[in-house]
């Protein structure tokens, strides 16, 4: 009886991890997942990706997750780096650049959030922000008026 509890207990395990296995999505890799959000002749300036540690208060882990990072730099002027991303993020947009995550149906939805805080400092720095169900990526855009290009400093946060 023991036996045939273990067995068809292992059985069980095993198909539901062939079916985790089934429906996984496709690997994510640091360079196509830049690509998607790259402003246009940027360079970019070295770039990571790594276990994002999602934990809880207890500092127990929650979900796998992963973190790319990267700044990018471009000689264009900040308002037109920012006007590029406005118009690629715009809600409603028929494209498919105005959805960075490249594969529609799967998010249920995304908020975009534009936040400037340049007024009176000698560094502009803009903040946008975009959330969806299963990412989170921020940029900050900013460049000082003594600075020859704009840097576009790339976070983004994908849980599984």
């Amino acid at each position: 009886m023991l036996r045939s509890s273990v067995l068809a207990f292992a059985s069980l395990i095993a198909l539901l991890t062939a079916e985790t296995w089934c429906h996984a999505e496709e690997p994510v890799r640091l360079m196509a997942t830049i690509a998607e959000w790259q402003y246009p002749g940027s360079t970019i300036n070295g770039a990571s990706m790594s276990d994002a540690a999602t934990v809880n208060v207890s500092g127990e882990r929650t979900v796998p997750s992963i973190l790319c990072k990267t700044v990018l730099t471009t000689k264009d002027p900040m308002a037109k780096v920012i006007e590029y991303y406005e118009t690629k993020l715009k809600q409603g947009a028929d494209s498919e650049t105005a959805k960075p995550e490249g594969k529609p149906g799967k998010e249920s939805g995304r908020s975009v959030m534009f936040h400037d805080d340049s007024q009176g400092r000698p560094l502009g720095i803009h903040i946008i922000i975009v959330n969806t169900d299963k990412s989170s990526t921020t940029l900050v855009i900013s460049r000082a008026e003594t600075e020859s290009e704009t840097h576009i400093a790339w976070t983004h946060y994908l849980r599984f």
